[in-house]
Order: structure tokens, then sequence, then C-alpha cells
């Protein structure tokens, strides 16, 4: 059963998160001094929330306090800058073919292999993301190595 200081602090942690994600949805152009401010004021919650527990040893809530310190300045980008969003769901929906493809196939099995399916990986994205044909593309590239020098 987690303690209850753990629960509450875990909450206040969410709560950030919320509260930026609600100033936003109320403040619907905000100028860039009041998404300043406002990220000052999350990013001082979160430096005091982060300083809380993460020089405590061996409490539950140490490493997430730890992350919460070293990665302040990335917290709230999405209250910052306009057109970032709060969450990195578009990432991982874009690794997700690659991690599926690693699970059914078992993985590489040497470093040479891992690096030609990421690269390949990436290329094929790219292009797709492009609205490119990526076989045309593969197409071209396997033409362009195979013509004499």
């Amino acid at each position: 059963m987690a303690r209850p200081e753990v629960i509450l602090w875990t909450r206040e942690v969410r709560a950030l998160y919320d509260a930026g994600k609600a100033w936003l949805a109320t403040h619907l152009t905000p100028s860039d001094a009041e998404r300043a401010a406002q990220y000052d004021t999350l990013l001082q919650r979160a430096c005091t929330l982060g300083q809380q527990y993460a020089l405590v040893s061996k409490h539950p809530c140490r490493a997430l306090a730890k992350r919460l310190l070293r990665h302040q300045d990335e917290l709230f980008q999405f209250v910052l800058k306009p057109g970032v969003p709060a969450d990195n769901n578009f990432a991982e929906r874009a690794l997700r073919p690659l991690v599926i493809i690693r699970k059914i196939s078992g993985g590489s099995r040497s470093p040479a292999g891992s690096e030609t399916r990421l690269t390949l990986f990436s290329l094929l994205s790219t292009w797709t993301a492009r609205g490119l044909n990526p076989f045309l593309h593969c197409v071209d590239l396997l033409q362009a190595s195979a013509a004499p020098p």
C-alpha cells in the first residue's frame, strides 16, 4: 500500500501538468509575456516539488523528484511555445511500428543489424512524412549506389 505522502506528492506533480493544460484552455491567445510568466510559475512549483524529495535517500519519490529537477526546462514547453503539444503521443505513435516489428522478429542479432533497421526505418518514415513515395526513393538510392563511379 502506498504511503499517503507519496500519493499526495504524485497528485501535486500531476496537478502541475493539468494546471498548464487548463491555463492554455482558458487563455486562447496569450501573449509571449503571459506565456513566460505562467511557464515561470509552473517551473517554480516543479522545482519546489522536486527539491522536496530529491535528496531524501531511499524515499519512493526520490527518482521522480530528481527527474523533475533534471528535466525542469523541458516540462512546460507547451505553455511557453505556441504549437508545442502537451504530450509526446505523436512521437510515441511514430515509433510504435518499429517496436512491434522488433518484438515480433525477436530483434536484430547484431549491432550492425540494429543500425541497418533503424536507418531504414528513419528513411522510410521521413519520406512518408514528407508525402514522398518510399519505394521510388529506395529504388533511386539503390540505382545511385550501383552506378559506376
